[in-house]
């Protein structure tokens, strides 16, 4: 009696389980059934040509209760499209009987390669993916910007080592096309580069430019033509991001310090230039090494914005440099440190780190003047910052790291008519390093979450605050960073904007 009704209940849970599989699961197959999309549109911003995009994603939602069958989901040139998808995790052009069940859902992401056009003028790449359910045709545009360009790498190029390779001697880059980087581009000792008014610079992931000993960079943006360094990735969800590219370096290296061929280096890069340039998105914007020719500056730098790196702005080791109405902003680590000694003049410079990627625990200014290899080396300092602002969201935004009791004169720094973001204990009352200072003023900038710098309140302590005998340390700083005429008062503002 048993067995019989163990044999029974085990023919009714096996008859209950084919029922269940051999059910047909409900589609909706009226012709009136129609998918929801995310978007409507994709929009790609500039793509280089031959380089794939960044990747764009949107959702296909069934809000039947049913499930829904997409006989053809497809791309409208079909195989001769420039654009490639993923759906579901299929790769294709082309898909048949895509299910979605009853108030589900699918991803489908989207690239594009751009042929070259051999034009320096953008064109625009067309397209769309057509879906068809129950003879319901539904579609989705896609549209990407192209823009043909000049890439400089490794790859067949005669003087390529590895990721690294060297530039030609005395190259000239200019505006008609924008330039890729794809590793480490050299410039080589004794040559320069020369990167003229609105040129536009992206460096790939992983990649930058060093110039090497005794080579020379000259960067020649204008007021109304800035020169533009930054990431190769150009859709909107990548415009701040920062550490999508590693550095430019201003180096002391030859190519013999590169290919292990030799430890000693030579003198720094000298006589570099850079003007009217926004630098951003990288690991570290600028490196200045050492090996200064004393009263020839390694770097004059005027005009420029260095901002959203995930390291160092500017990172200035025994170098010889001058800065004149330039922003260093919103950084991981110092937006401008400087090591191993050197000489570094700041004038109407905007030091601000409003960083909020990660705990930021470096100061906006570090200062230091030794380092230490097989023994301690101590190396003269000598740092002025002349109408400047230096504020953030640490308590303390300036370093002192002087060897102690290194000899006098070995630690030399002025900070004249200058806010200062610093802590109670921090001392600002010697008047040999410190002139006119306004402690922890908040100099009430216009959009920090935007990194804008400018001044925004006409209560702003930094307004007037500055010295007019400053102004005549060069004739640049007769305009701000604006072009804006300076000073607009009686005295001029604090930092790299003159308040209008």
């Amino acid at each position: 009696m048993k067995s019989v009704l163990t044999r029974s209940l085990l023919f009714i849970c096996l008859s209950a389980l084919f029922l269940f599989s051999c059910k047909k699961e409900d589609f909706d197959t009226g012709a009136d059934a129609k998918l929801e999309f995310s978007q409507d549109t994709i929009v790609f911003d500039t793509v280089f040509t031959t380089v794939g995009s960044s990747t764009e994603v949107f959702i296909v939602h069934n809000t039947s209760k049913k499930s829904i069958r997409i006989s053809s989901l497809r791309l409208a040139l079909g195989n001769s499209s420039p654009f490639r998808l993923n759906v579901d995790g299929l790769s294709g052009r082309v898909f048949e009987n895509i299910e979605i069940g009853s108030k589900d859902s699918i991803f489908i992401f989207v690239e594009v390669t751009v042929n070259p056009n051999m034009q320096s003028s953008p064109l625009i790449i067309t397209d769309s993916i057509l879906f068809e359910t129950n003879g319901n045709l539904q579609d989705v545009d896609l549209v990407a910007w192209g823009q043909d360009a000049y890439f400089h790498s490794p790859y067949g190029n005669a003087g390529g080592m590895g990721t690294l390779f060297v530039l030609p001697c005395n190259e000239i880059w200019n505006k008609d096309k924008p330039h890729v980087i794809y590793g480490y581009a050299l410039v080589d000792s004794a040559c320069s580069l020369v990167i003229n008014e609105g040129t536009n610079v992206h460096i790939h992931p992983g990649s930058g430019l060093i110039v090497l000993s005794s080579g020379t960079l000259k960067i020649n943006g204008t007021q109304a033509e800035p020169v533009n360094v930054q990431g190769d990735r150009l859709g909107e969800a990548y415009k701040d991001v920062p550490g999508q590219w590693d550095l430019i370096w201003l180096s002391n290296l030859r190519i013999e310090n590169l290919t292990n061929q030799s430890n000693v280096p030579g003198r720094g890069a000298f006589d570099c230039e850079i003007k009217n340039a926004i630098i951003k998105n990288g690991n570290i914007g600028l490196r200045v090494d050492s090996f200064y020719t004393p009263g020839q500056p390694n770097l004059r730098m005027e005009n420029t914005i260095i901002k959203n790196m995930a390291g160092a702005g500017i990172s200035l080791n025994g170098a010889n440099t001058r800065a004149y109405n330039s922003v260093f902003a919103n950084c991981g680590g110092q937006t401008a440190i400087m090591l191993y000694g050197g000489i570094y003049k700041f004038y109407h410079c905007t030091f601000a780190n409003f960083w909020s990627n990660s705990n930021r625990q470096d100061p906006c200014i570090y200062l230091n003047n030794y380092f230490i290899s097989d023994a301690v080396y101590v190396r003269p300092l000598d740092a002025y910052f002349g109408n400047c602002i230096t504020y953030g969201n640490l308590e303390n935004e300036i370093t002192l790291d002087s060897f102690p009791n290194a000899a006098p004169g070995l630690f030399n720094f002025h900070f004249d008519h200058a806010i200062l973001k610093v802590e109670a204990a921090f001392p600002t009352n010697n008047p040999s390093k410190y002139t006119a200072i306004l402690r922890n003023a908040n100099p009430m900038f216009r959009d920090i979450d935007n990194n804008n710098y400018e001044l925004d309140s006409i209560t702003s302590p930094a307004i007037n605050a500055g010295s007019a005998t400053i102004l005549t340390a060069d004739p640049i700083l007769t305009f701000d960073l604006n072009g804006n005429t300076r000073p607009q008062g009686p005295q001029p503002d604090l930092g790299a904007y003159e308040r209008r």
